[in-house]
């Protein structure tokens, strides 16, 4: 910002030299009105590329580009900027034409009289070498723009899949993120030089967009999708382990159709959350392994003092456990799930199996 323009943009080759030089002027009016053929801030600006244009860096191309919020009318230098590159004889006849009229009304002034601040402007544009005036104008973009920036900003969100229930904080986030690194390099003293690197890292875009995709994961609904299961009156599990680990220990028939229900359906709902993208895989991952390891507590204690030669007792001990892990509630992150949805869980991991609840499951049910 403020650098070789108000605005310049480039992209490094990979040998980190200059590839592509874009130089944007930015005139923006609180009254936008029109830009005319004699539009002090268009004939500024081209007064300001013929200047630093021989103070650039090496690049590969070069772009001079003009944002404004004034509406481009039809008066005939506008109209000739439309298509630079197909004008360019015409637009410098137009230029020298413009001095002159303007140097001959200057001259016809009363001494005392101030002179028309756009005559500089225009007298050393004017004066410049063809070559020079076509190297610009060869490469000039006018982008009159009327659209709000904050509806353009949003725009861009959205092509990055940002929820429109997360959008205005989102943008207000990274709003916020860029004037603040701004702010504190002004007050360093420093020049605002923004890398793809700082945008993405420093200033936390990566992040900011990462946590705006993520809509919270609503576990609660779960309940709702485990009350309204129409449950079929085929529906078994003879071939699950984790139906041969309750029905050892046990477990009434019903009770483990339940289970297996509750098994099958937060499969279901956790795939769910994958798919609309508020709970990564990685997530459940963690939190498979966080329930391993609150199982593998509760076994511990309840098989401490169990007699596998009693096998009357052994059982007991290993039912403790079953019921003790069901009523154990899982947390992802701060939240706590639904009980049923928990259980599924443990049910799941029991039926790979990962978990177990004799005391010698390892050995009866693992292959």
């Amino acid at each position: 910002l403020e650098f070789h323009d108000d605005i310049h943009v480039e992209t490094a080759a990979d040998d980190a030299s200059i590839d592509d030089l874009l130089l944007i002027q930015v005139k923006h009016s609180v009254d936008p009105g029109n830009i005319t053929d004699r539009d002090i801030d268009l004939w500024k600006t081209i007064y300001n590329w013929l200047k630093l244009t021989p103070g650039l860096p090496p690049h590969r191309t070069l772009t001079f580009q003009l944002y404004t919020n004034k509406n481009l009318n039809n008066q005939a230098f506008v109209s000739l900027l439309k298509t630079p590159r197909q004008n360019i004889q015409a637009i410098l006849d137009h230029i020298r034409k413009t001095d002159q009229e303007i140097s001959e009304t200057e001259s016809k002034k009363k001494p005392d009289t101030p002179p028309n601040p756009l005559a500089k402007y225009v007298k050393f544009v004017s004066q410049a070498r063809d070559e020079e005036l076509k190297f610009i104008f060869e490469r000039f973009e006018f982008h009159p723009d009327n659209s709000s920036i904050i509806k353009r900003i949003s725009s861009a969100l959205r092509q990055l899949s940002i929820p429109p229930s997360r959008l205005e904080d989102t943008r207000k986030h990274v709003i916020g993120a860029f004037k603040e690194s701004k702010f504190s390099k002004i007050l360093k003293g420093e020049k605002v030089v923004i890398t793809f690197d700082n945008f993405r890292v420093d200033m936390g875009f990566d992040r900011i967009i990462r946590s705006a995709r993520a809509e919270p994961a609503d576990f609660d609904r779960f309940v709702d999708i485990y009350y309204s299961y129409q449950r079929p009156d085929t529906l078994s599990f003879n071939n699950s382990k984790f139906r041969d680990q309750l029905k050892d220990i046990g477990i009434s028939d019903e009770e483990i159709v339940d289970r297996g229900i509750e098994m099958m359906l937060a499969e279901q709902f956790m795939e769910s959350l994958q798919d609309a993208g508020s709970f990564s895989a990685s997530e459940n991952s963690r939190l498979e392994n966080k329930a391993v390891s609150d199982w593998k507590l509760l076994h511990n204690q309840s098989h401490r003092n169990t007699n596998e030669n009693n096998e009357a007792a052994h059982q007991q001990a290993s039912q403790a456990c079953y019921d003790q892990t069901m009523r154990n509630p899982l947390k992802a992150g701060d939240t706590e799930l639904p009980s049923n949805l928990s259980c599924g869980k443990y049910i799941k991991l029991s039926n790979l199996p990962r978990i177990g609840w004799r005391k010698n499951w390892q050995s009866k049910f693992q292959e």
